[in-house]
């Protein structure tokens, strides 16, 4: 495939600039079902072109690369929205923003178009360059999976709970919907190569009490503390009669009662789903030789980190009624981003923390036998010199 394919990926993903300035142009794009049939088009289109340039090639792309077509042309669709959302261009996906999916023009729909036009791109640009090159993008996939899943996961209840309605143009989130989770699950699936799961020749011994892992110490309060905050806000989201959730709500994130319903989804996905996450880690760091946790910190960096993004720039953004912003007070918003900044970095952290002893987490501990048979070795040396 060499770079010829992963070019015409890139090529046909800027048509997204001029083609949404000529839709914008004519009169009949304000009917919902022409705009549906124009972006079925548009991703037809898109799939097509990387097919036929690489169909006559020795060496044929697997089909993640076909999705990718969509993947990259819809990110650059998003970039122009956020960008018109902000003021910064005009007149390219007014018609959609208008009669197609407005609640994109919300604050979240506004950050969640600048993580998928840059970050989620910039995902796009490395897996493409990996199938180049013939190397593996596992990881890069499942991160990138973990997020648009979670963007996925948030916007599509919001959209059923908000006001803006569902209109037909909805439809086209279907492939965004499906083809995370179906690729996720394939990425998951592959398993990691055996070589990354045993230990070097002479690894350093990694003990087995976590009050001799000192890190591993600090992940487990962190743990505990986002269970904690993940069990406020949610209460603090929807409305619940305890003060301290009272409090949290009208000091520090009055942004959890916007109407727009985003953050409460939000705030629901973070109980149901990152509390068991959290209490899976504990026990995890607890007791060594859970090889989930390697997966596992990857789905979450990606999943933690759109969550956010989105939700951080939303609670500041101009679209967000003044009311609900984050106070204009220097306290409240250190903490705000003591709060939100933990649980956008430490995620990422414990991630590459997992993925650098991966032999600590494997099935039947690989760094545990590695002590236990360096204890053995020293105790029959002993044994011989006495």
């Amino acid at each position: 495939m060499a770079l010829l394919g992963p070019l015409a990926i890139f090529l046909s993903s800027l048509t997204a600039i001029p083609l949404s300035y000529a839709l914008n142009c004519l009169s009949t794009m304000r009917d919902p079902r022409l705009i549906l049939i124009a972006g079925v088009s548009a991703l037809t289109f898109v799939v097509a072109v990387p097919y036929f340039v690489v169909k006559s090639r020795p060496q044929r792309a697997d089909s993640f690369f076909f999705v990718l077509g969509i993947f990259t042309f819809s990110s650059v669709i998003d970039l122009v929205i956020a960008l018109e959302n902000d003021g910064i261009i005009a007149n390219f996906m007014a018609f959609y923003l208008r009669d197609g999916e407005p609640y994109l023009k919300t604050a979240h729909g506004t950050m969640i178009s600048y993580w998928d036009g840059v970050a989620h791109y910039a995902m796009y640009l490395m897996i493409l360059a990996a199938q180049s090159w013939n190397q593996s993008y596992r990881d890069v996939g499942i991160y990138w999976a973990a997020s648009i899943g979670h963007s996925m996961l948030i916007l599509m209840p919001g959209i059923f709970m908000g006001s803006h309605g569902v209109r037909w143009p909805c439809l086209l989130n279907t492939p965004y919907v499906v083809l995370p989770f179906y690729y996720g699950a394939k990425f998951l699936a592959q398993g990691r190569p055996r070589e990354e799961m045993e230990c070097p020749d002479e690894p350093r011994p990694v003990a087995t009490s976590i009050l001799k892992r000192p890190l591993d110490f600090v992940f487990i309060l962190y743990f505990l503390a986002a269970g904690f905050l993940a069990v406020l806000r949610f209460m603090a989201a929807l409305g619940g009669n305890v003060q301290w959730a009272k409090t949290y709500l009208t000091s520090l994130e009055p942004y959890l009662d916007d109407a727009s319903q985003f953050p409460k989804v939000q705030m629901m996905v973070y109980l149901f789903y990152f509390l068991p996450y959290y209490s899976a880690c504990i026990y995890g760091l607890l007791w060594p030789g859970q090889g989930w946790m390697l997966d596992g910190s990857l789905v979450h960096a990606g999943a933690a980190a759109q969550a956010q993004f989105s939700h951080i720039g939303a609670s500041f953004h101009y679209r967000t009624p003044f009311s609900f912003r984050v106070p204009q007070n220097g306290r409240v918003r250190l903490l705000f981003w003591l709060i939100n900044g933990s649980l956008f970095i430490l995620p990422q952290l414990f991630a590459i923390r997992c993925l650098n002893f991966p032999s600590f987490f494997a099935k039947s501990s690989a760094a545990e036998k590695h002590v236990e048979g360096t204890a053995v070795t020293g105790f029959q040396k002993k044994k011989k010199a006495q």
